[in-house]
């Protein structure tokens, strides 16, 4: 069942370019993408770099018919690490119900939990908990998501592999769901994970993943120039506690400049906490640079400094 999960993507990328064109009325395409350059400096001076951490180009393609959008293509791939590795980030295909209440989603794509369902941190230098707490930020497989009323939901079965080739056979089918209040300027988030994933590509996997039980509460609330995000998660490795939090700040300052702050905790073994501040400067016409320092500060652990340069771009064609 996970390999079927995980073949997804291809399977639906065929069917998007066969199947529903012929059922369209109408059609729009989307070409997106961008740069991603690093230098850190760490505690460690030897271990200085400066690199190309990442160039994505995104294609999102949506057949219309008389009621509005009714098929969503999807297809970014990311070349990292020095333009060394090529992965897919998120190819999928789907069905818009009527309205948006019930949508139906098939391919690689990320999961539905906590404060990833609404805001992907990947491309920000203080980034978001999933590292530490699920060890996986995307899988292929099937996914409903729509809302009803004031409430959002998203639940997704996937195969446990992540972006991993197909002969990875270690991971077994995990279960994700969230459910969201959102009223005007903030919402409230409850979700849950089973399952034995993988992690993400580049970790040790030497040995079978553990199984996992995860539970977040998310919180996001806008109060004018300031954001908050929040999220606490509590679960189990094979029976063995593990929990933590993170608290996501950011505070516009005129239209250019926003000062950005992060503190994490992560208990597994041992408790973890990491602080950050950073200051982010748009320059214009999709370039943006950022600047952040981190540092694990109990028992004096280490630190690191980022310079990025960063760029995207959008363009309907």
């Amino acid at each position: 069942m996970a390999d079927a999960l995980r073949a997804l993507p291809v399977l639906l990328a065929l069917a998007g370019a066969v199947v529903v064109p012929e059922r369209a009325w109408s059609q729009s395409f989307t070409l997106s993408g961008g740069a991603d350059v690093r230098y850190t400096h760490d505690t460690n001076p030897s271990d200085d770099k400066t690199e190309i951490r990442g160039l994505f180009l995104n294609l999102r393609k949506v057949w219309s018919d008389e009621l509005g959008d009714r098929w969503i293509g999807v297809a970014q791939a990311d070349v990292d690490d020095n333009l060394k590795n090529v992965r897919p980030y998120q190819i999928y295909l789907q069905y818009k119900g009527p309205l948006g209440h019930c949508n139906l989603r098939g391919g690689l794509f990320l999961l539905p939990f906590g404060l990833l369902a609404t805001y992907d941190t990947e491309r920000l230098l203080l980034q978001g908990l999933e590292e530490q707490s699920l060890g996986i930020r995307k899988d292929s497989g099937l996914q409903v998501l729509g809302f009803a009323g004031r409430f959002d939901y998203a639940v997704a079965v996937t195969g446990g592999g992540g972006e991993r080739r197909l002969s990875d056979r270690r991971a077994d089918p995990v279960l994700t769901a969230r459910v969201a209040y959102v009223k005007d300027d903030w919402q409230i988030g409850f979700s849950l994970l089973g399952g034995r994933p993988l992690p993400e590509a580049g970790s040790d996997t030497s040995s079978r993943p553990p199984r996992k039980r995860r539970l977040a509460l998310d919180l996001t609330r806008l109060a004018g120039p300031l954001t908050v995000r929040a999220e606490a998660v509590a679960g189990d490795d094979e029976g063995r506690s593990v929990g933590g939090g993170v608290v996501l700040a950011d505070l516009a300052l005129g239209g250019a400049v926003e000062l950005n702050s992060r503190f994490a905790v992560w208990r597994q073994d041992q408790t973890q906490r990491t602080a950050g501040v950073g200051v982010s400067y748009r320059l214009g016409r999709g370039f943006v640079i950022r600047v952040a320092h981190q540092r694990q500060i109990n028992n004096g652990g280490p630190s690191e400094s980022t310079l990025q340069f960063y760029y995207d771009f959008s363009r309907q064609i």
